[in-house]
């Protein structure tokens, strides 16, 4: 099993900020609050964080997989 720590932050952003009320995956349209994400292997856009989790491991999983060995032995933060 492996188990994949996103860093969270928190960033207000508006329908403006990222030029779409839509997912770039799903289409589906953002809520009132949605939690959404980008795709740190390729230029898809901003997605909901579900739709990224799907997309990351359908689309790139080589990768994702290259950055799980290279970050593999690295210790957890304290607030990890």
């Amino acid at each position: 099993m492996q188990l994949l720590w996103r860093e969270p932050w928190l960033k207000p952003l508006i329908d403006y900020d990222i030029d779409s009320e839509n997912c770039s995956l799903c289409k589906g349209k953002f809520d009132d609050i949605s939690f959404v994400t980008s795709c740190e292997f390729c230029v898809i856009g901003i997605m909901h964080d579900k739709c990224a989790n799907l997309h990351i491991v359908e689309s790139h999983i080589s990768e994702l997989n290259t950055k799980i060995l290279q970050h593999k032995e690295k210790p957890l933060h304290d607030f990890q």
